[in-house]
């Protein structure tokens, strides 16, 4: 095996659609560092092929028969902390977003994305990284109160705020930073109000999309 093969990134489709789920395959011949190792139509499909398959990372479109897309990343993120999650969908609505982020997904891509964008998501989530489309501009994270923080965060709300993205509960993150859990509830609501955030999970949205965290 070459090094370039070894190098290759493991990716599964999940995508009720197959005129998607082919054109994807078509798209990864393309993709030298990255290999399609199967795909699947549905959530519980996907449950056994990730079992199976073992990838790295799961393409995961949001719209799925029985398990939805959100549900579904949420249950393997539980089971398989190591699978890296990119949604791949039509929607771009802030509430998908930050559902996504909440049930442990690194990226967001948008179908109508250039075949770019796609790859370039797989590429930062491999790495462990976050990445958000950049056609979901900044004006959808802020819509219905959501902005820019107007008051810059400290680093220990940028802490709590990179522990929250990486899906650690409260009580995590304070036994991680050495603090009080009701500290730590007091520092994300401060976090929520700076970046005129609806929920702390909209908040990790926001500060994923300005760079804020990774």
């Amino acid at each position: 095996m070459t090094s370039t093969e070894e190098q290759r990134t493991r990716c599964l489709i999940v995508d009720d659609h197959s005129v998607v789920r082919q054109g994807l395959d078509i798209l990864f011949g393309d993709f030298g560092d990255v290999e399609l190792v199967g795909q699947a139509a549905n959530g519980e499909e996907a449950l056994e092929a990730i079992e199976r398959l073992q990838p790295e990372v799961v393409l995961m479109d949001v719209r799925l028969p029985g398990i939805d897309g959100v549900s579904a990343v949420k249950r393997i993120h539980q089971t398989a902390p190591n699978v890296k999650f990119v949604i791949f969908s039509a929607y771009g609505d802030k509430r998908l977003l930050s559902d996504a982020i909440a049930a442990g997904a690194r990226g967001y891509v948008m179908k109508g994305s250039p075949p770019e964008d796609l790859l370039r998501a797989i590429r930062t989530v491999a790495e462990g990284k976050a990445f958000v489309d950049p056609s979901l501009s900044p004006a959808l994270l802020m819509a219905d109160g959501g902005g820019s923080a107007e008051q810059p965060l400290s680093e220990r709300e940028r802490e709590i705020l990179q522990l929250l993205a990486e899906g650690f509960h409260t009580e995590e993150v304070a036994r991680r930073i050495g603090l009080s859990v009701e500290t730590v509830k007091s520092d994300i609501k401060r976090v929520i109000a700076k970046l005129q955030a609806d929920t702390r999970t909209h908040a990790v949205a926001i500060a994923l999309r300005q760079s804020i965290i990774d």
